[in-house]
């Protein structure tokens, strides 16, 4: 038995796997290993951004409130871009549940941004059991992720943002724990 779907469907259908793949396939393809500073990286995140102060973005969260970044000002922000259909967004996530747990008295404050469907994202949320807040959005979160250095909207996207509110580090593709564990040892203070 075949069924017919009407062209809008198809088409719409069409354009949802070519975006998941191209999205997987681009976020795998810019992973790229920490590199020690003074060595060119990826030309894929805005580095001219990096010592620049980030912008107040505002995003909904998963009730529906509005949250500023601002909100996490005082603190090391670990802002990570990512969706529950990106393969290589899923494989990080352990490690940034675990970094949250690991180093927050140290003053790391991990924050999801998920570009996905609400529900989709909840179900996620409570599944792997996240510590750390997460917003969600669709175009709000493209904006965000180009206000943040990100013009080419891959997924997953890491950016870390300084006490005082200022982008410290830029990463395009998945984060492993090696380079988690440079990072955190490069930034935080006194971190374990």
């Amino acid at each position: 038995m075949s069924v017919v779907l009407p062209r809008q469907a198809l088409a719409a259908t069409l354009i949802a796997v070519l975006a998941a793949t191209g999205g997987f396939l681009l976020a795998r393809r810019l992973q790229a290993p920490v590199i020690p500073e003074g060595v060119p990286r990826v030309p894929s995140a805005d580095r001219a951004l990096e010592g620049e102060p980030a912008p107040d973005l505002s995003l909904n969260d998963l009730d529906g409130k509005p949250r500023k970044l601002s909100e996490w000002r005082g603190r090391w922000l670990l802002v990570n871009f990512w969706a529950t259909w990106c393969g290589p967004c899923m494989e990080e996530i352990p490690l940034l549940i675990a970094a949250q747990r690991q180093h927050q008295a140290a003053g790391l404050s991990v924050l999801g941004i998920a570009m996905d469907d609400p529900e989709a994202v909840r179900k996620a949320v409570q599944e792997l059991g996240f510590n750390y807040p997460t917003l969600v959005g669709d175009e709000a979160v493209l904006g965000a992720m180009e206000q943040l250095g990100n013009s080419l909207g891959a997924i997953p996207y890491t950016v870390l943002i300084s006490p005082d509110g200022r982008i410290r580090y830029l990463e395009m593709g998945g984060i492993d724990a090696t380079k988690l564990d440079l990072l955190v040892h490069r930034f935080l203070p006194a971190a374990p």
